[in-house]
């Protein structure tokens, strides 16, 4: 595997972001279909690759472990309020011409968490880092498009947005990095149980995504497409990487 793969990662966030501070409206109805899309795709390569990976024995710890992710996610919401599944409002209670430090830094630690498990998935040349690359790539492009559309609405200067655009983007690619370094003196089996609690926030992102992302709990035509296209996507890396 070569470490080029890495460099893909700040492409997701800095796309969102880009997009988001040229123009948010023009793109909201095809922000939604992808988001649609990105949330099956990440449901679709937890389910039926990640899941799998971790728990070819059975270990009721990294069950846990999965439990501990997914309330970890819903203690984010507290700071992110949401815009990880592509919420785009505007709060009151957010102050013009001030950055939102709760909503950037617990936004920034789940970018940075999702990246950790890459390191070790790369160093053992297993084959779900190509999926869970992807994954984040896709997921944090409506990810982005929100925070700095937030961001812009608050009017916080150009310049600023683009900053924060720029650490938010390599964020997960820190967290891969420091993974590539600890890998050497951390057991294997470490990353298993932190790839675990990945999982569970990842069920949370996508399940989230998935109904809140629907009126009514109804899927539109293109949205239901978009969906199936995402599941489907997740299934063919799958079994195309395994085969």
């Amino acid at each position: 595997m070569s470490l080029f793969w890495f460099i893909l990662l700040p492409f997701g966030p800095l796309l969102g972001g880009a997009l988001a501070i040229k123009t948010t409206k023009k793109y909201q109805t095809q922000l939604n279909w992808f988001l649609a899309f990105a949330g099956a795709y990440l449901l679709g390569i937890t389910l039926l690759n990640l899941i799998p990976e971790v728990f070819q024995v059975f270990n009721p710890y990294k069950g846990l472990l999965v439990l501990a992710g997914f309330f970890f996610q819903i203690f984010l919401e507290k700071y992110s309020e949401g815009i990880e599944h592509g919420h785009m409002h505007v709060h009151h209670h957010l102050k013009n011409k001030v950055i939102p430090i709760g909503i950037v830094a617990s936004m920034s630690l789940h970018s940075f968490t999702e990246g950790i498990p890459l390191g070790a998935l790369w160093m053992a040349e297993n084959t779900s880092f190509y999926s869970l690359l992807f994954g984040i790539i896709i997921h944090e492009v409506p990810a982005a498009f929100a925070l700095i559309s937030i961001l812009k609405g608050i009017h916080l200067e150009v310049k600023s947005l683009r900053v924060i655009s720029v650490v938010y983007g390599v964020m997960a690619l820190l967290g891969a990095c420091l993974s590539l370094y600890l890998r050497t003196s951390i057991n294997e089996e470490f990353f298993d149980y932190f790839m675990a609690f990945v999982i569970g926030t990842f069920l949370h992102i996508s399940t989230t995504i998935l109904f809140e992302n629907s009126e009514q709990h109804h899927f539109s035509k293109n949205k239901l497409f978009a969906v199936i296209l995402g599941i489907g996507l997740a299934a063919l890396i799958s079994i195309g990487l395994h085969s």
